[in-house]
């Protein structure tokens, strides 16, 4: 395993002869078993990392005569970590459930960038299903049978993402694990590694993401060495990332490194063509999983979802059925088995969400005006970004004064 030779070694003293981690030789000089240590040798003509368990050997009376080390690659360990540790896909194209012509067509896309090794982004607000999206283009691409992983950003706390992403040695700082943590890095290695929420990245470790996306290797916390890793990037996000960049949030390299590829995923009430056939497909999957028979719907519960807004997407409509299917048992669902927030008049949300509109159209109007057409002008009086008016003023289809 080493590339040395019984005969270069045999001998002279452990530490001389291999040079190991210092980690090792401390963990030597413990009474206890140690389990799942990470080290290095020095001597070992193959450059490998190891992970290693020590056993003292007794005799019969129960003294310590020595120690057994035993050892095995960390690539071969990764990879059991890998099959059972629940890093792989359980999705693919065939669980996106919807026949919009918008969703088919970002459905194609997808399907054509997943058999490159382009980096994707992901754009769709909360709900919309993008790591649904982002496994079923990795059980689509050539890295299907590599281990897809995914970390949310805005899970995890500021200080540990670093130590999250790239793992970290042995004693590498106070709190750390005596064997050390492997990264998401080297846990996708092979395959896929999603980053959900990647707008919630902290400025510095978004430098260190880019290095490791130009350079392809990674150097753990604590350790002098790099290690090479091939990983396929998908990230997601559900705010405008470009804007992010103009606000300096979030870092315009990196932003185009991600952006190779751009896929959105239209929200719920953009596609509400789809949404019977979404209803019927939790309706069936619910009624399996509670072994009910499935029920009907009444009319003016069926006309309740059709005309709410849906602010959470599919997740809302999904956990909606299940909630309806669970206190009908089975039986006809009316509206007493909705949750209250869907029984507000819908007119309501259309006559907010139209005001809204008006108003946003009437604050770029009015400094456009002032200033005469002038766009550099009125986005300095906004406070905003001149690309930012630009796409305002064409999402409104507002001409310029001048």
């Amino acid at each position: 395993m080493l590339g040395v030779s019984q005969e270069a070694v045999f001998g002279q003293k452990f530490e001389e002869a291999l040079q190991p981690a210092d980690t090792l030789m401390v963990a030597l000089n413990t009474n206890s078993y140690v389990k799942s240590l990470g080290t290095e040798f020095a001597r070992s003509k193959r450059n490998e990392s190891y992970m290693c368990s020590i056993a003292p050997i007794l005799n019969d009376k129960h003294e310590e005569k020595g120690k057994l080390i035993t050892l095995a690659e960390r690539e071969d360990v990764l990879n059991i970590v890998k099959r059972f540790g629940g890093n792989y896909a359980k999705y693919d194209f065939n669980d996106i459930k919807g026949e919009n012509e918008n969703l088919q067509n970002q459905i194609a896309l997808a399907k054509i960038a997943a058999k490159s090794e382009s980096r994707i982004l992901i754009y769709g607000k909360s709900g919309t299903g993008k790591e649904l999206f982002a496994q079923s283009i990795h059980r689509y691409s050539n890295r299907s049978q590599g281990p897809f992983v995914a970390i949310s950003c805005s899970a995890i706390p500021r200080d540990l993402v670093e130590s999250e992403l790239f793992g970290y040695r042995a004693g590498a700082f106070t709190g750390a694990r005596r064997e050390g943590m492997t990264g998401k890095f080297e846990l996708a290695n092979k395959g896929t590694l999603f980053f959900d929420e990647i707008n919630a990245l902290p400025l510095d470790v978004q430098t260190k993401l880019l290095r490791v996306l130009q350079q392809s290797e990674i150097m753990r916390l604590g350790d002098n060495r790099t290690v090479p890793i091939d990983v396929r990037v998908i990230a997601a996000t559900n705010t405008d990332l470009f804007e992010e960049v103009e606000n300096k949030n979030f870092r315009a390299d990196l932003y185009y490194r991600l952006n190779v590829v751009e896929i959105t995923i239209p929200p719920l009430m953009e596609r509400l063509d789809d949404l019977e056939l979404l209803i019927d497909h939790f309706i069936k999957r619910q009624c399996v999983e509670m072994g009910v028979e499935k029920p009907q719907f009444t009319e003016d519960a069926l006309e309740t979802l059709k005309t709410y807004h849906w602010p959470g997407n599919i997740r809302e409509l999904e956990n909606c059925i299940e909630r309806a299917v669970l206190l009908s048992q089975g039986k006809e669902i009316s509206i007493k088995h909705l949750p209250q927030r869907l029984l507000i008049e819908p007119d309501r949300f259309c006559t907010d969400a139209l005001s809204i509109s008006d108003g946003l159209q009437e604050m770029i109007k009015i400094p456009l005006e002032r200033c005469d057409g002038n766009v550099s002008r009125a986005a300095r009086e906004l406070n905003i970004a001149r690309s930012t008016l630009y796409r305002k003023m064409d999402e409104f289809g507002i001409s310029n004064p001048s």
